[in-house]
């Protein structure tokens, strides 16, 4: 009886260290594809939108943006 005990738990620990090392390397590659510096190839392109620009302030809670409201 314990010889098969053994046996499952073997296979259990094996099944495990399989479905660990699978996901460790596929989180590894996404990574991987995420830092390319050719671009963000998981979320696509960038958006085309130009970025606000900041105008000078003397109070922050006055701060605003052009093209905004």
């Amino acid at each position: 009886m314990s010889a098969g005990a053994v046996f499952l738990l073997v296979v259990v620990l094996i099944v495990v260290a399989a479905l660990g090392g699978g996901l460790y390397a596929l989180i590894a590659w996404l990574r991987h594809k995420q830092l390319d510096p050719e671009g963000d190839e998981i979320e696509g392109p960038p958006e085309e939108q130009p970025r606000p620009e900041h105008v000078a302030v003397e109070n922050e809670q006055r701060t605003r943006f052009a093209g905004t409201r």
